[in-house]
């Protein structure tokens, strides 16, 4: 019996990775609070467009008030796709809706499983990261992948439980996200988080606090550069210093970040020519999901991303203060009290 699956936030992460599970068969669900996104799906279907081609998908959408229609037909898994600061009530919502032995899955940005677990238990909470998808849900009912598909080269979802030992329903899960893009179960999950964590962090403080895209960080060789490679040093030191075990960024090793962020000539030069061919996996540059938000004028998800490793690093005595700084500038945005523009990064040491 295939299992029931709900998507609470379908936007771009979620609706693709729902989408796509529903066209290759799956129950699925889809749960959005943006109204016209869950009408449009509704009324012409999913668009997914990208680099794994074009699809109209239809899958049941719904608005967060028809949650309770699911008390006659719980869900077996839930995951979550909405944004860190929504963690707490999308669990809570949901939750109340799964069979006895359902369980709540963490697709997201940031470190939440603790935030699920306070809900729902630790044993009702699986972690997924989904390491460098790059997705936009830039209109209603329309998403596009911008990244080329992992395959064999690269595991997009790792599905990992908290205790870190592989378990049937974590492998199950890994083999139903394949059915995305490459899937894989890991026994390092809090480090796979840290991981992808600091991938983001090189971006999202940077895009978020100058309205431009991924070039800025990537290719071109000016502050914002310079500030991605510092960010990165800093995210790693304080990982290690939690105890993570980190793996390679944009498919570059974390002993050759942390050697480009104080000085390393060498390092620096494998820095730039790993991010030179990343940049090539990409159909079109990104402004990461920070970027668009502010763009947007949207909150945020800063203070779970740059802000995370900001306050971690005071908790392990592992300053991190580019990370600081970059999330003071983004919450300044957030609250309208400064446009994003290139001049905002310009003051921060580099």
């Amino acid at each position: 019996m295939s299992k029931r699956i709900v998507i609470i936030g379908a936007g771009a992460v979620g609706g693709y990775v729902g989408g796509h599970l529903a066209r290759t068969g799956h129950d699925v669900r889809l749960f959005d609070p943006w109204p016209e996104h869950v009408e449009t799906i509704n009324a012409s279907g999913l668009c997914l467009e990208g680099t794994q081609g074009e699809h109209v998908v239809r899958v049941p959408a719904m608005h967060l008030h028809e949650m309770q229609a699911m008390s006659q037909t719980p869900a077996d898994i839930a995951v979550l796709c909405t944004k860190s600061f929504d963690t707490e009530w999308a669990a809570r919502a949901v939750l109340q809706y799964l069979t006895p032995d359902g369980f709540l899955v963490s697709m997201q940005n940031g470190m939440n499983e603790e935030q699920v677990a306070a809900v729902a238990g630790w044993d009702r909470t699986v972690g997924c990261i989904v390491s460098t998808i790059s997705v936009n849900c830039y209109a209603p009912g329309r998403i596009k992948r911008f990244q080329q598909p992992g395959g064999k080269k690269h595991t997009v979802f790792r599905v990992g439980e908290p205790h870190g030992r592989t378990t049937p329903r974590a492998q199950e899960l890994a083999d139903i996200f394949s059915h995305v893009d490459s899937a894989a179960v890991t026994q390092n999950l809090w480090g796979e988080r840290w991981t992808k964590l600091t991938t983001n962090s090189l971006t999202h403080g940077l895009l978020g606090a100058t309205g431009e895209d991924n070039r800025s960080v990537y290719v071109e060789r000016g502050t914002a550069h310079r500030l991605g490679v510092k960010l990165a040093g800093e995210a790693i030191g304080v990982g290690r210093a939690l105890g993570y075990n980190i793996g390679t960024i944009l498919g570059i090793a974390p002993d050759d970040w942390a050697d480009a962020a104080v000085g390393g000539t060498v390092a620096l030069e494998t820095v730039q020519s790993g991010l030179a061919h990343w940049m090539t996996t990409l159909i079109e540059p990104s402004q990461s999901s920070v970027g668009r938000d502010v763009a947007r004028g949207r909150r945020s998800e800063i203070e779970y991303t740059n802000g995370l490793i900001a306050a971690k690093g005071l908790e392990v005595n592992v300053p991190a203060p580019t990370h600081a700084a970059l999330t003071e500038i983004v919450l300044r945005i957030d609250r309208g009290e400064l446009k994003a523009g290139p001049a905002n990064i310009e003051g921060i040491p580099v």
